[in-house]
């Protein structure tokens, strides 16, 4: 059964890395995720998946952890301030 669940979590890994890649695609704005950013379209679909419904500063600090705020990470740093 293990097998079956870690199947199933790499199949949804990787459609939404393929969507990350073809985000255009899904989006209506030509400008959007268009520029190098500290997040990727993968990673927001991921981080959204994943949410709790806590505040966003628990949730970024819960996704990427203690490290990114100790490591001054710019993303972490902007929502917690």
């Amino acid at each position: 059964m293990k097998a079956l669940h870690k199947n199933i979590l790499d199949r949804l890994d990787q459609i939404i890395n393929d969507t990350g890649k073809h985000i255009h695609d899904f989006i209506d704005d030509p400008h959007a995720f268009t520029r190098k950013r500290t997040l990727d379209a993968a990673t927001v679909i991921k981080t959204t998946i994943n949410m709790q419904r806590k505040d966003l500063a628990s949730e970024f600090l819960r996704a990427f952890g203690q490290e990114a705020v100790k490591n001054d990470d710019k993303v972490v740093s902007y929502i917690t301030r």
